[in-house]
């Protein structure tokens, strides 16, 4: 991914051209594996907010908590620094004491100790006395102030008491196994903590992650504990929330507010119809030989198709209730490409965050392919959004994966992006940008002329009044000329002699004056009669 590992920066704050930063983000993990101390997760925070309880949002958690007690293992000074290492009668070499008040097993390393995250009483069973809280000067968690002396205890202490929301791009494991093996720190909470994604994401997680099977129903449906209740987006946000550029987000913390953009992550490997969704296969063209399947439309033909799939009701955050519309407009479903199953997709997500004092905005996807290669591509409505809120100067980042190097052929990339894929998605972004900049400069230019004529909005008003008078003109010179065509009874053909003014044509020409035109022998007769 773009954004950087936590042991070298782990912190970006968003300021453009000398703005004030308006939100932090803190890069908990930034791969997708093997090794699953480094996987996806990110915390976003308002920096005008500053830490307040509840405040926090974490995009994803494959790497949680771990990468939370290794930052402040670094930036908190522990008690291992204050005080000297105890020593044994049988081991007179000293133990090893790591960030907490139990000791650390010989041959272990320090991030591998079981340590404590609360504090041992005393033999006297008497409690220790609660250290000073400590406020970080330096670091992602700068300002924080921290009530322990362990940097695990503290670890726990921000998971519990700061980060309150999940955002959840896709149910993978490695952006979502952190989160639910924490779920055993969410007990004794004044609250539930909320895992807020698409409906198809929490379903997924309701039926395959907690279903007292792979892990115990932790949340606060069918039965289940309760330390975790679901926060169900719209697709595209919510036209019912929010006014002006904010029209559309749905907070998920006070003061941040999400929209939920789909985008395609790959195809799924069963095939249909034992496994059900929508979206993209790279190396299509082997996998329909190897089906023996109907045919599939060409690449632009699908791509068609595939974007009125955007405009569909999302599900209902509660059972039975009417959903309301999301900011896509429902049409009908798509038409049936080919007799053959349509290969099943993985669906992911992206995700603009707001901040709502300042509008500033982030914008962080989860895994995401490129729509040159996908049967439903969805990038381009996700640039198009972004592209309007840089040319506002909104915008402030954005993180997105690149999983492969270029020696990862299309067929292989599994969903993924590589850096030649990434940048033509950026060169996408580039030309709508420049078109959006385009648009709104021509937009200030307008009303600058408008404001700056000679005779300001008035003269605006005038010539609307001009248009108006010069229509109406028109239409009683039109009323005027059948007029005397049903008297002088004048052929059809003679209705191209009739000129009526323009604006701006024949100004001289007074448009009541009904021009003359040949007349037919029965009319002559009646004149000469008279």
């Amino acid at each position: 991914m773009t954004s950087s590992n936590y042991e070298s920066t782990a912190s970006v704050r968003t300021g453009l051209q000398g703005q004030k930063p308006a939100l932090q983000v803190i890069c908990l993990g930034n791969s997708g594996g093997p090794c699953e101390e480094n996987v996806t997760g990110f915390l976003v925070c308002s920096v005008e907010d500053g830490w307040q309880r509840g405040s926090t949002i974490a995009v994803d958690a494959g790497s949680h908590l771990a990468p939370i007690i290794r930052i402040l293992e670094r930036d908190f000074p522990s008690i291992s620094d204050r005080r000297p290492a105890p020593r044994s009668i049988e081991n007179p070499v000293p133990l090893q004491v790591g960030n907490g008040h139990g000791t650390q097993t010989p041959g272990l390393s320090d991030d591998l100790a079981r340590t404590s995250l609360s504090p041992t009483p005393s033999a006297d069973g008497e409690e220790p006395p609660k250290p000073e809280p400590t406020v970080l000067q330096h670091g992602p968690f700068a300002g924080l102030k921290m009530p322990h002396e362990s940097a695990r205890a503290n670890a726990l202490h921000v998971l519990r008491s700061y980060i309150s929301t999940y955002l959840i791009t896709h149910p993978h494991l490695d952006h979502l196994s952190g989160f639910a093996i924490n779920t055993a720190a969410f007990h004794a909470t004044s609250k539930p903590k909320t895992l807020a994604a698409l409906p198809s994401t929490v379903d997924a997680v309701k039926q395959h992650i907690f279903n007292d099977v792979i892990w115990p129903n932790l949340t606060d449906e069918d039965g289940g504990v309760g330390f975790v209740t679901f926060q169900r987006l719209k697709e595209g946000g919510d036209v019912m929330v929010g006014e002006g550029e904010g029209r559309g987000y749905i907070d998920v913390v006070d003061g941040l507010g999400v929209r939920a953009f789909k985008v395609s992550h790959g195809v799924c490997t069963k095939s249909p119809p034992s496994h059900h969704h929508r979206g993209s296969v790279a190396g299509l063209a082997d996998m329909q030989n190897s089906q023996g399947g109907g045919s599939i439309a060409p690449p632009n033909l699908e791509r068609s198709f595939s974007q009125s799939q955007h405009s569909q009701f999302s599900a209902p955050a509660t059972p039975g209730l009417t959903p309301r519309q999301s900011f896509y407009a429902p049409q009908q479903p798509s038409p049936r490409v080919s007799s053959a199953p349509e290969p099943c997709v993985v669906d992911s997500t992206a995700y603009f965050i707001r901040d709502g004092e300042s509008s500033r905005e982030v914008l962080i996807f989860g895994d995401v392919e490129p729509d040159s290669i996908s049967l439903s591509p969805r990038n381009r409505l996700v640039w198009q959004e972004a592209a309007r809120k840089i040319a506002h100067g909104l915008l402030g980042g954005i993180f997105i994966e690149s999983s492969y190097d270029d020696s990862q052929a299309d067929a292989i990339l599994f969903g993924h992006l590589n850096p030649r894929h990434l940048i033509a998605e950026l060169q996408t972004l580039a030309t709508l940008v420049a078109e959006a900049k385009a648009a709104r400069a021509f937009e200030k230019s307008a009303r600058k002329r408008k404001r700056s004529g000679p005779n300001g909005l008035d003269a605006v008003a005038r010539h609307a009044v001009g248009e108006s008078e010069r229509k109406r003109s028109r239409s009683a010179a039109g009323r005027s000329v059948t007029k005397d065509t049903r008297r002088g009874s004048l052929p059809d053909h003679s209705m191209s002699d009739v000129g009526i003014s323009s604006p701006g044509l024949d100004a001289d020409r007074n448009p009541m004056d009904t021009p003359t035109g040949p007349m037919s022998p029965k009319t002559a007769g009646r004149e000469a009669g008279d």
